[in-house]
């Protein structure tokens, strides 16, 4: 992972499979995407349901990668960015990730992405764009807080939910999908 030794003082390992990257992004990159998504141009697409059982509540989300195309305009702004700091040998699927502010804090299904690609050598990664109170959770009771350009990096059969935020408009997560070089 590019960035590793930049943000040597910044990783915490909660388990000896989930990382977390504090201050993962330089201030020109973060500034760079932050003016690419958290604009009034930025297409959001609603979506029902977190999870395909339809618990935890619409979202918002923007599909910049999948099938081995790129899906947006955005994609390739936003990977170029990326590529400077995540080293991966095939990326499956790029998404950005919006929850709107609730009165409580709501709560997807614990699941695990691409459910149907069966894969043990898969990452996610998880790249937070803003801090607010809400969190990824893991099945195996580890907390993530939403703290702005954070990025927490786990294998991909790792069950994970996300937490609603109560205090700010909007959560915005980016979510990779890759195989990474170190598989």
């Amino acid at each position: 992972m590019h960035g590793q030794k930049r943000n040597k003082l910044g990783l915490q390992k909660m388990s000896n499979k989930i990382e977390i990257f504090d201050d993962f992004l330089n201030e020109k990159d973060l500034s760079e995407l932050e003016n690419i998504i958290c604009n009034c141009y930025f297409p959001w697409y609603f979506q029902e349901s977190q999870t395909n059982s339809g618990n935890g509540g619409s979202w918002f989300s923007h599909i910049l990668y999948e099938f081995n195309t790129p899906q947006s305009e955005y994609y390739q702004p936003i990977i170029n960015i990326f590529n400077k700091y995540i080293e991966y040998i095939t990326l499956c699927r790029l998404n950005v990730n919006l929850l709107a502010k609730n009165d409580t804090s709501k709560f997807s299904d614990y699941h695990i992405d691409l459910e149907d690609v069966k894969s043990d050598i898969m990452t996610t990664a998880i790249f937070y764009l803003n801090t607010n109170n809400g969190a990824t959770e893991f099945k195996s009771g580890e907390g993530i807080d939403s703290i702005k350009n954070r990025l927490v990096v786990f294998p991909k059969n790792t069950y994970h939910r996300a937490v609603s935020q109560t205090d700010m408009d909007k959560r915005i997560v980016l979510n990779f999908n890759y195989i990474s070089e170190n598989q």
